[in-house]
């Protein structure tokens, strides 16, 4: 996998994919702003290497799932703000940090249309990915790394680091924590998990579907029960759970096990 460097993308036009699918809502002044940050931050290494060697780097995401309308809450407004805020006002002024609008905003990108591929592959030279949770299928993500060349941002190759370590060598006793909904993706993840891992343990919303759609699971997939309400794992579970977690090496997290809303 190659990974981005100054000599790579220096003097050249960067289109760089970045996570700003982040939390928006309504700040001081009744006006949207960024709520939760962590993404925006998580990049900002590979960010300022692309910013301190391209000549011009231009910078683009998606914001939720707006189904190629224009949603104005979901503009990157907020996100172009807060990197005001990071000291690219300026720059963003002079146009050598150019922020798209939401990506997903354009019915093509999701589409992946090749005629869109061509129009963003006339924005740069080079293509650097440092959007890891981007996995769906999209001009951005499928199609740009196809027409230029390109390679990995600094907390993508990380991330792909630590997950080969628990693919190939993860410390034992290895706990998986599963969260979040949409059973169709994640059976197969969950499944896998239970290959390498002593346990898997399942909460959120995909208790609800593992047991109404009467999922098969391996013997050490340890599926949750809900509270009353159904929001949140029961305090028996966070009980029987806990000696599991305390004595675990090495533990994966993925996706909520309650509505976190």
């Amino acid at each position: 996998m190659q990974v981005v460097t100054p000599d790579f993308i220096k003097g050249k036009k960067v289109l760089l994919r970045y996570d700003i699918d982040v939390v928006l809502g309504q700040g001081t002044g009744y006006r949207v702003q960024v709520i939760e940050d962590y993404k925006l931050k998580a990049g900002l290494d590979t960010l300022r290497l692309c910013f301190e060697n391209a000549s011009q780097v231009v910078l683009m995401g998606h914001v939720g799932r707006p189904e190629g309308k224009v949603v104005p809450e979901l503009s990157v407004e907020p996100i172009r703000e807060w990197l005001g805020d990071q000291g690219y006002r300026g720059d963003l002024e002079s146009k050598k940090l150019i922020l798209l609008e939401n990506l997903r905003f354009n019915p093509k990108e999701e589409a992946c249309d090749p005629e869109y591929a061509k129009e963003l592959t006339q924005m740069g030279d080079i293509y650097i990915n440092e959007a890891f949770s981007a996995h769906r299928s999209a001009v951005s993500t499928t199609i740009l790394p196809t027409l230029l060349p390109h390679a990995a941002g600094l907390r993508f190759t990380e991330e792909v680091r630590v997950l080969m370590e628990v693919r190939e060598n993860p410390k034992k006793p290895f706990v998986a924590i599963m969260g979040g909904a949409k059973v169709a993706d994640k059976l197969p993840v969950i499944k896998v998990l239970a290959k390498k891992a002593d346990a898997v343990l399942v909460g959120g919303k995909l208790v609800h579907e593992i047991r109404e759609q009467n999922v098969q699971v391996p013997a050490n997939v340890l599926v949750g029960k809900l509270e009353e309400g159904g929001f949140d794992i029961s305090p028996d579970t966070t009980d029987s759970w806990k000696d599991l977690i305390e004595k675990a090496a090495m533990i994966v997290w993925n996706g909520p096990l309650g509505k976190f809303e």
